[in-house]
């Protein structure tokens, strides 16, 4: 057994040794850095000049949509009495290029819809914390987005959260 060992530790050890060696010899004498002069430079620069340039920045949008009052996922309490949470929200929503605003505005009722689902499958402890707001938020973005069919809304403001 301990012949064993110490023949696959010198293999192991010279496989080692060669790998580094061949690096070695690769990048000191067979690898050949690409010369850099003058010319090339300027010709890079003056290709770079002349690439078209976006002369049209887009300019984030921001879309306020009306108040939300909605019931929450009630619960049995204890005692076995059934509890009922509602939360009121206001959102604003951040469109990646307000010229991107009639996509949204076509899809608004689907928008709405979803969040008003989404909302009565929530339960109170699930937005009573920043994680579930945030996931929330991030649902919101997604459903947004695929109902517009691309990336269009980018963030969600909440201006009104209140939990009951």
């Amino acid at each position: 057994m301990g012949k064993k060992l110490g023949l696959i530790l010198r293999l192991v050890n010279t496989i080692a040794v060669l790998a580094v060696l061949g690096l070695f010899v690769y990048t000191r004498i067979i690898f050949k850095h690409p010369v850099i002069t003058e010319s090339k430079e300027r010709k890079k620069l003056l290709d770079n000049q002349n690439k078209p340039t976006s002369t049209t920045l887009a300019r984030k949008g921001l879309i306020s949509l009306d108040p939300i009052t909605a019931n929450l996922d009630p619960f049995k309490d204890t005692d076995g009495k059934q509890k009922s949470h509602f939360l009121t929200l206001t959102a604003s929503i951040e469109i990646r290029d307000e010229k991107e605003a009639p996509r949204f505005e076509a899809v608004r009722p689907i928008i709405m819809d979803h969040i008003l689902q989404s909302l009565s499958k929530k339960k109170f402890e699930d937005l009573d914390q920043v994680q579930g707001r945030y996931v929330f938020r991030s649902q919101i973005i997604d459903a947004a987005n695929e109902a517009i069919g691309a990336p269009v809304v980018t963030e969600v403001y909440f201006s009104e959260f209140l939990l009951q």
